[in-house]
């Protein structure tokens, strides 16, 4: 019997705890299964390079999920790809947590200058799905399925893994845009 790989294994561990408002124990999880899936798409790249390029790729996705519009967001020369890397992946998988000047919430409240980048927990909802969405998880399973809902329409995981024209379709269409995930 096929049994579900890290990826699946991490994102469902990484919805467990965005359930329970424990932002980084999501993150810890979320960061190897958005890894690995960056370095499907981009076998040959370094880790950093490789998930900085995965987040921009799915920023809009990401953002539209998050905050209800694609921005695309630049302070001090730093992207949000690269404050997501490297205060969030970078100092996790190094320190243990999230570097101080990025902080999660549950409150819709952003926060960016050159000091604090402090985001709604919709960007750990939206980097998930991106992960979900991706083609190169077409294989992947949960074997316990949990439901998504995003803007009034409710998804089942195990019909979007590598399915992100469904995703993104219902997103275009609500958001009346179809030039958005062009």
């Amino acid at each position: 019997m096929k049994k579900p790989t890290g990826v699946s294994r991490r994102i469902h561990q990484s919805f467990k705890h965005l359930q329970e408002n424990d932002f980084e124990g999501s993150l810890v999880n979320l960061f190897p299964a958005l890894d690995k899936t960056a370095k499907r798409r981009r076998a040959k790249d370094g880790v950093a390079r490789r998930i900085k390029a995965f987040l921009e790729e799915e920023m809009p996705l990401i953002s539209i999920i998050a905050m209800g519009c694609y921005m695309p967001v630049n302070c001090n020369g730093n992207r949000l790809s690269d404050v997501l890397y490297k205060f969030g992946r970078t100092s996790i998988a190094h320190e243990g947590e999230l570097d101080s000047r990025l902080e999660i919430s549950a409150n819709e409240d952003i926060v960016i200058n050159a000091n604090k980048w402090h985001l709604p927990s919709g960007f750990i909802l939206g980097m998930g799905v991106a992960v979900i969405t991706a083609p190169e998880n077409i294989d992947e399973f949960i074997e316990m399925p949990f439901s998504i809902e995003i803007y009034g329409k409710r998804f089942n995981t195990s019909e979007l893994w590598g399915n992100s024209p469904l995703i993104k379709d219902h997103i275009a269409n609500h958001i009346k845009s179809t030039e958005i995930f062009k």
